[in-house]
């Protein structure tokens, strides 16, 4: 089943989009001053508007903002031409090349920190969480031919993202968990992730160093705890506190979850730093008739520790300033889409599923020439007319 946002952000207002313009604008433009005509927080402004309209690629930025009418364009402050008196947008070219010259991890913490600022709700009866898992980007490769793995940071109760990065190619998400996480405040907060994450140092950084706490899920990466979570949670229902039931019914199937659980105690063998409490998760899966076809349980453990000492405002979360952060060289960035490859009957794919690299170019067809000389050579040539009056031309009958 789809997971729904619980605290959907609040529609966007006049002031929301002016305070989105006044952070584009504390951008550092990476652009020489002389012969600037846009302005870099109109460039970001039209980029992101687009993209929330669906477009996906540069060309479609730039046809967006082509098409984009004159009360859009003047609420993203663009450029007005004096001469025909009317605004102009950016060209597709001058968008491109802004965009690719910027900091992709600024831009990513400029976003975020709006984005935080804008879900951002009064105070709530559970403490915020905020999810860590990362996807592979499709259609993003590197020039070393692999695909661009991103690691997020994602809020529960809105499902929008707080932080972000890129993940090398050489590493795993294990240690760029801590530094995803540095531009966030944690204290208090619920931090949950996979299986991958399930590690005794990323515990005692989270708990020790932040002041959160974390739900980790325990799978065969770790099978000592996973087979200590399975005896804590093995016996008759009534050995346990009771059990909540949550039902779900649509997408053509029924689904049943029946939660455990079951404290820490010392007879449990469970060493895990700062491990409180194990739950386990029974999901039955049937069809729309309720006979139940299928079954997966779930093990996962979590810390819930003592409230953070310092005060949080109204329970958000928010990353640090810009002022703060250490200063970002404008050189690196990261791979963006640029919509599909020119020319794709040029290039073949091979099969298993890399993009195609120029030894798999297809050659092109030799083509001889003698097929023209030859329809030439037998191709009967027209005979002269002349100015005999038996000579008849017989013209196209008009439509």
């Amino acid at each position: 089943m789809p997971v729904q946002s619980v605290t959907p952000c609040p529609p966007l207002t006049e002031q929301s989009c002016t305070d989105l313009l006044a952070r584009f604008a504390a951008v550092p433009d990476p652009r020489r001053p002389r012969g600037i005509r846009h302005q870099v927080q109109t460039i970001l402004a039209i980029a992101a508007a687009a993209v929330v309209g669906g477009a996906r690629s540069f060309a479609a930025i730039g046809e967006w903002a082509t098409d984009a009418p004159q009360w859009v364009l003047a609420v993203l402050v663009a450029r007005q031409d004096h001469m025909h008196g009317h605004l102009v947008a950016p060209h597709e070219a001058t968008l491109r090349r802004t965009i690719q010259a910027f900091d992709a991890e600024l831009l990513d913490a400029v976003i975020s920190w709006w984005l935080a600022e804008q879900c951002a709700t009064g105070s709530r009866a559970t403490l915020p969480a905020v999810a860590a898992d990362g996807k592979t980007v499709r259609g993003a490769w590197r020039p070393d031919g692999t695909q661009v793995h991103l690691l997020s940071a994602i809020s529960h109760d809105a499902g929008v993202v707080l932080a972000q990065r890129e993940i090398a190619a050489k590493t795993n998400e294990i240690p760029e968990l801590a530094p995803l996480l540095a531009e966030l405040d944690l204290a208090g907060v619920v931090v949950t992730a996979d299986a991958l994450h399930t590690q005794r140092a990323t515990a005692e950084h989270l708990v020790g160093d932040r002041g959160a706490h974390y739900v980790l899920t325990v799978k065969g990466n770790q099978p000592t705890l996973f087979a200590a979570c399975q005896r804590a949670l093995s016996g008759p229902a009534s050995a346990f506190a009771p059990e909540h039931i949550g039902t779900d019914r649509g997408h053509g199937r029924t689904e049943q979850r029946t939660t455990r659980t079951a404290p820490v105690t010392a007879k449990c063998a469970i060493s895990f730093p700062h491990a409180a409490q194990v739950f386990r998760v029974r999901r039955d899966v049937g069809g729309l008739d309720g006979q139940r076809t299928r079954k997966e349980i779930a093990y996962s453990h979590h810390q819930p520790g003592r409230r953070a000492s310092r005060r949080r405002t109204a329970g958000r979360l928010h990353p640090r300033p810009l002022a703060d952060r250490e200063p970002t060289a404008l050189g690196t960035r990261r791979h963006l889409r640029r919509g599909p490859i020119p020319g794709p009957h040029r290039l073949r794919a091979t099969g298993d599923g890399q993009p195609a690299q120029p030894r798999h170019q297809r050659p092109a067809p030799e083509r001889s020439h003698q097929h023209r000389l030859r329809h030439t050579l037998d191709r009967p040539r027209p005979s002269k007319i002349t100015a005999n009056p038996r000579h008849h031309v017989t013209l196209p009958r008009s439509w």
